[in-house]
């Protein structure tokens, strides 16, 4: 009978010491995949300074002005941000209403471009050059069905470069001046080129990646310009 008790003991030690090895093990592996997708959000979130950044100019500075609390600013919510595979990342993107600007920022993986950022650990080049297509169309049409009427090209009337070439992500604000949405029927599309092959400039079928910045179906937030960096 003892023997028959010592054996139903020692199982039962066996069993509770390996259900301790495995909600050890859980917890391991919980921590190291916590850990890590601590640390990737933290190696390509978005720098601190860029979170409330914008470009300023005068019609902003004017409008500010004169407006102060009434000056309309929406933050444009696209739904495809990634450009040629994991290369570009566009975000941050910013209808200044009040002063018709457009900015944004585009995220730079610098290893998918060695022969741009290898060779200097220090100044950024400018190795991209940025358009901004406004189609005036249909609500229909706006929102990708059907034929796109008259069209406007826009160059980046100001561009702000922040990080350095030997750093995983650089990072370039740009920011259009003239920009005039109609919601109900504009669309806007961002074309990158290839600034150091000495392009021409806006060839629609020669771009490095394209991102649709704004349509119909896309939700957009106001926000205050007084959380943005001394506009």
């Amino acid at each position: 009978m003892d023997n028959q008790e010592d054996a139903g003991g020692g199982y039962k030690k066996k069993k509770s010491r390996l259900l301790a090895i495995m909600r050890w093990m859980v917890y391991s592996v919980s921590i190291i995949v916590i850990a890590i997708s601590a640390y990737r959000c933290a190696s390509i979130g978005m720098p601190a300074e860029l979170k409330n950044y914008i470009i300023k100019s005068r019609p902003i500075e004017r409008a500010c002005d004169e407006l102060g609390d009434d000056f309309a600013m929406y933050a444009l919510e696209i739904r495809s941000a990634f450009g040629r595979g994991d290369a570009l990342f566009a975000d941050n993107v910013y209808y200044l209403e009040s002063a018709e600007n457009l900015q944004f920022t585009l995220r730079c993986k610098t290893n998918r471009f060695p022969e741009v950022f290898g060779g200097s650990e220090e100044g950024l080049t400018r190795p991209f050059k940025t358009y901004l297509k406004i189609s005036k169309t249909s609500g229909e049409e706006a929102a990708g069905e059907g034929e796109e009427g008259d069209y406007i090209v826009l160059e980046a009337e100001d561009e702000a470069g922040f990080g350095k070439n030997k750093d995983s992500y650089v990072y370039f604000v740009y920011s259009f001046g003239g920009v005039s949405i109609d919601y109900e029927k504009s669309k806007l599309e961002l074309y990158v080129f290839d600034n150091t092959s000495g392009s021409a400039g806006f060839d629609e079928d020669d771009y490095m990646a394209r991102f649709t910045l704004f349509d119909v179906n896309m939700p957009k937030k106001k926000v205050p310009i007084k959380q943005f960096a001394n506009p």
